[in-house]
């Protein structure tokens, strides 16, 4: 299949394709004789993988950890399942950090209001 129709049915860019193969998320695939790409039908699974994972917040390089070295093969579930433990992990962290900072920004703001009152 042409790139357009693997960016339309994944709802990925085709200049988000490109990206993905030229750093090795997807496999470089040949092209034909006109100089098309042609993807195999196993790549919809794999771009559709890609693009949930970066919604989730997973980087490039920690979306590359989890994926097959070969396209046809299955993803692990239980490195999926780790890979989704660890990540909440992380945004549980995130909060927790967000939280903080949101705390003393509000202690500063009742001390710039009124130092005398605020205690700080």
């Amino acid at each position: 299949m042409k790139i357009g129709k693997l960016a339309e049915i994944t709802g990925v860019s085709t200049s988000s394709i490109r990206f993905y193969e030229k750093h090795g998320l997807i496999p470089a695939t040949h092209r034909r004789e006109n100089g098309y790409r042609d993807y195999p039908e196993t790549m919809v699974s794999r771009i559709r993988t890609i693009a949930v994972s970066k919604s989730l917040g997973f980087s490039l390089s920690e979306i590359r950890r989890f994926l097959p070295d070969d396209p046809t093969d299955q993803i692990e579930r239980a490195d999926v399942i780790s890979n989704l433990e660890q990540k909440l992990g992380d945004v549980d962290q995130k909060m927790r950090d967000l939280l903080e900072i949101r705390k003393k920004l509000t202690e500063m703001i009742t001390y710039m209001k009124d130092p005398e009152r605020s205690g700080c």
